[in-house]
């Protein structure tokens, strides 16, 4: 018999089933990421429906099954973070955090941090802070609650701060004199990226970061994101 399970999740992806249905993909603060399939959630009468949007932070009732997707049984809104939805820069930092979470957290995790870290930084969203840094913290934390924790402090072999490169598939900075090769990080970014993974939340709307330094930082994520979690 399938198991009755209530839960909080944020609503990270939506898809079409048959004629009236949704699959969604939420994350949750008791299971992790979970595949949910809600019966008749587009029609109409289904007051619950709209709780099921994407992006919000949903009260779920469910049949957790052994296996396939499990069932919906109930939704209720919680919240819905509307000042991310009205700023674009807002909503594409949200999407881009959710895509992350989607993408990263294992399905059926019983682990909160996700959750809970996912939720603080949608919160934070609906603060004053340019989205681009909560989002390049955002997924820093995201990575390292995951395991996957990059060295930023110094060389990653010697612990020296000298002539430091990214260097993705061995985990962080390396120094020059330890084999790191390419572009080299100046002081000032590797600096960034240690504040944007070690600094209190409420403190992250203060820091600022010039636009090249943060596009230079995303995509040293990216290439990290690449060299580590797809082992």
């Amino acid at each position: 018999m399938a198991e009755l399970v209530r839960d909080r999740g944020l609503v990270l992806q939506t898809q079409d089933h048959a004629e009236t249905d949704l699959i969604v993909s939420l994350l949750t603060e008791g299971r992790g990421k979970l595949e949910i399939l809600a019966k008749g959630a587009r029609r109409l009468e289904r007051t619950w429906g709209a709780a099921l949007d994407l992006l919000n932070l949903a009260e779920i009732v469910y049949y957790r099954r052994r296996s396939g997707l499990h069932l919906l049984r109930e939704a209720s809104l919680l919240r819905s973070f509307p000042k991310i939805r009205q700023d674009l820069s807002r909503l594409e930092a949200g999407l881009s955090l959710a895509q992350w979470a989607k993408d990263l957290v294992p399905r059926e995790l019983p682990d909160p941090r996700p959750f809970r870290l996912t939720l603080s930084f949608f919160s934070a969203l609906e603060g004053n802070g340019a989205p681009e840094v909560l989002l390049c913290a955002y997924k820093f934390r995201l990575l390292t609650i995951l395991g996957y924790r990059p060295v930023l402090s110094g060389c990653l072999s010697c612990g020296g701060k000298e002539k430091l490169a990214w260097s993705a598939d061995r985990g962080g900075l390396l120094c020059r004199d330890c084999g790191g090769t390419g572009e080299e990080v100046p002081p000032r970014v590797w600096r960034a990226m240690e504040a944007l993974l070690r600094l209190p939340l409420a403190a992250l709307n203060h820091l600022h970061i010039p636009k090249e330094d943060l596009e230079t930082i995303d995509a040293m994520l990216a290439a990290f994101r690449a060299a580590q979690v797809a082992r």
